[in-house]
C-alpha cells in the first residue's frame, strides 16, 4: 500500500483479515467444509503468532512501546511486509 506520495504506509491489515476469515469460517460451517474452518483458523493463528515473534505494524508497535512517540524505524514493518510475514507464517503453519 502506498500513500499518494509514492510512500509506503504502515497499516495494520489484521482487522480485515480477521472479518473475512470469520465470515468464511461461519460459511465453512454453514456448508460442513472443515478444510475451509481449519485455513480460516490457521490464518487467524498466524496473523497472532506473527506479532507476537515481534513483527508487526506501526501502530502495534505503538501499543508495545508506549506510544507513536516512542517507535522508532526497525521496530515495525510497513503493510506489505507484515503480509509477507504473515504469509510466511501461514506456509509454515500449513507445511509448505
Amino acid at each position: 500500500m502506498c500513500r499518494p506520495q509514492g510512500n509506503p504506509t504502515s497499516t495494520n491489515p489484521i482487522a480485515s483479515i480477521f472479518a473475512w476469515t470469520r465470515g468464511l469460517e461461519h460459511r465453512g460451517k454453514l456448508d460442513g467444509n472443515q478444510d475451509l474452518v481449519k485455513f480460516c483458523q490457521t490464518l487467524e493463528q498466524a496473523c497472532i503468532d506473527t506479532v507476537d515473534s515481534g513483527k508487526m505494524t506501526k501502530d502495534l508497535a505503538g501499543c508495545v512501546y508506549g506510544g507513536m512517540a516512542n517507535v522508532k524505524p526497525g521496530q515495525y514493518l510497513y503493510t506489505m511486509d507484515f503480509l509477507e510475514a504473515i504469509e510466511e507464517e501461514l506456509k509454515r503453519k500449513m507445511g509448505n
